[in-house]
């Protein structure tokens, strides 16, 4: 089985952040990242390819982008809960993210059953 996540495209500290913790399990084999959905004209998947919406925040811009490619995600993780500014603070300096980490790894644990 092949997992690819597809992290929040957006600019903002927590997007950026999404990138970083997706980019931590990107091994080109079994999980790769994405940046943008490839929809085969059929727009039908390959059935041993589960994809990750990764959202930076309650906006969930990745998983928008799967819904306007009439695809559901198989896994949709939202790593901040809320809009509050200290989100900017944590993420600013993009460090101490072993929490978004283990949350991700966890959505791929659940993929893999």
């Amino acid at each position: 089985m092949n997992i690819k996540i597809f992290p929040c495209q957006g600019r903002c500290n927590v997007s950026m952040m999404a990138k970083m913790v997706a980019e931590y399990f990107n091994d080109e084999e079994a999980i790769k990242v994405i940046h943008h959905l490839n929809i085969p004209l059929s727009n039908e998947y390959n059935t041993n390819e589960k994809y990750i919406a990764l959202n930076g925040c309650p906006a969930k811009c990745a998983s928008k982008e799967f819904e306007s490619a009439r695809i559901t995600p198989d896994e949709e993780i939202v790593i901040t809960k809320d809009f509050d500014p200290k989100n900017n603070e944590k993420y600013e300096e993009l460090l101490d993210i072993d929490e978004e980490v283990n949350l991700v790894q966890e959505g791929i644990n659940r993929l893999l059953g």
